[in-house]
């Protein structure tokens, strides 16, 4: 099958669901499925999904799915943070962080670890080596098992933090979907390559070589 058509269908069969999970935030570990209804965040306690925090609008942000399509909308005229991007609107491709006040949420398509029991949350499906280019605290590799994914960028808070000031804070991440290992870019500016090509998201396979500004990582097989 050519390559870019398993990419494309992989990523088709996960549209009609996602999952919304706290990261950071007084309900840090809450997980909200999203099955394809309008929902609404903000600190109101009688709307969707209800968020603590002086800085959040009683009705912050939507997420709404229109015509295979997911995407968030500002409701508040402050702006809602994507992947630390201020932004009034933008269509969603899966692994994109929002800031509302002090809660980050996580977008996905894939169900995080606590709501799996197909297969351990510890099974290591793939390692990304740091092949060229300096962290900022001595890790050299990522393990990658199933689980709300891996972010990799400047921010010290990263996953693997990489001292390259061509790459954003938050620059791509990778995460599990339904087996298959997921690289996608968080709207960094100079952009996430595989192999040479630029790209917005595809699967990773074992040999794979990304590049984030002027830092590669190698894929491998463990």
């Amino acid at each position: 099958m050519n390559e870019e058509i398993r990419i494309t269908e992989a990523v088709t069969s996960l549209r009609d669901r996602a999952y919304l999970t706290i990261i950071n935030g007084p309900r840090k570990g809450a997980v909200f499925p999203l099955a394809g209804e309008p929902v609404v965040l903000g600190s109101d306690a009688e709307i969707s999904i209800s968020l603590p925090g002086s800085k959040v609008a009683s009705r912050h942000a939507g997420i709404r799915l229109l015509e295979g399509v997911w995407e968030i909308q500002d409701l508040s005229g402050s702006k809602v943070f994507v992947n630390d991007i201020p932004t009034t609107h933008r269509t969603l491709g899966g692994g994109e962080i929002f800031r509302l006040g002090e809660n980050e949420l996580h977008f996905s398509f894939e169900p995080p670890t606590s709501m799996k029991t197909a297969e351990p949350a510890d099974r290591i499906v793939m390692a990304i080596d740091l092949e060229r280019g300096e962290s900022n605290d001595q890790i050299q590799h990522l393990n990658i098992i199933s689980g709300p994914g891996f972010l990799i960028g400047r921010s010290p808070d990263n996953d693997l933090s990489i001292k390259d000031p061509r790459a954003s804070r938050r620059h791509c991440r990778i995460e599990v979907v339904e087996g298959e290992v997921m690289i996608t870019d968080l709207g960094s500016l100079n952009g996430t390559h595989l192999d040479g090509n630029l790209i917005q998201q595809a699967i990773l396979r074992p040999g794979d070589l990304i590049a984030v500004g002027k830092t590669t990582l190698r894929c491998r097989r463990t």
